[in-house]
């Protein structure tokens, strides 16, 4: 069976937001291209191993980590006649708030006495 992988417009701008993000904060070109050298390692993981990830109870993606957990990815998986595919949705730098998708993460906040 094949797999193919497909690229959603919420996705290709995310990932196109981290890239620039990664070069505007460390004006690095060979951080960007280790990024992109991550991420495509884990498309070729999950392209080699569709089923890994399980699917969330409630939206019905999945997810993965990578680049040692500083990125996530959402994706669906699709059983078709020829294979599967899969739909990239998001992608996420674990750095950031992300309130959309841990709306309960807080930036912790110390008062000076």
């Amino acid at each position: 069976m094949t797999t193919a992988i497909y690229f959603t417009d919420e996705y290709t701008r995310a990932l196109e937001r981290i890239k620039k993000f990664i070069f505007d904060s460390t004006e690095n070109i060979g951080f960007v291209d280790q990024f992109l050298n991550d991420h495509d390692e884990v498309l070729s993981f999950l392209s080699e191993n569709p089923k890994t990830a399980a699917t969330h109870p409630l939206t019905g993606d999945q997810s993965w980590l990578f680049a040692n957990g500083r990125y996530r990815i959402f994706f669906k998986t699709v059983v078709s006649d020829s294979g599967f595919k899969i739909y990239l949705i998001h992608i996420i730098d674990n750095r950031e708030s992300n309130l959309e998708i841990y709306p309960n993460n807080s930036i912790p906040t110390y008062d000076e006495d």
